[in-house]
């Protein structure tokens, strides 16, 4: 009856341990999957700021007049 106990709460507490080790990974891989994610978005979010200050740098100069002399 003891043995019977004994290895009832052992099959229970192994499956209990492979069950959270599952758990366990599936979350490890989100957490992994989420941090490429936002990785991904600064490296977008700083490729777009680049973009606009080269826009706006390209407008402020369209106003500009330079004075040249050809040369023959």
């Amino acid at each position: 009856m003891v043995f019977k106990f004994l290895l009832t709460v052992f099959l229970v507490s192994y499956v209990i341990y492979k069950i959270g080790g599952l758990f366990f990974r599936a979350g490890a891989a989100s957490q992994q999957f989420r941090n490429q994610q936002q990785q991904q978005r600064r490296h977008f979010d700083a490729n777009e700021d680049v973009k606009k200050d080269k826009k706006t740098k390209g407008n402020n100069k369209a106003g500009e007049y330079i004075d040249y002399e050809e040369i023959k």
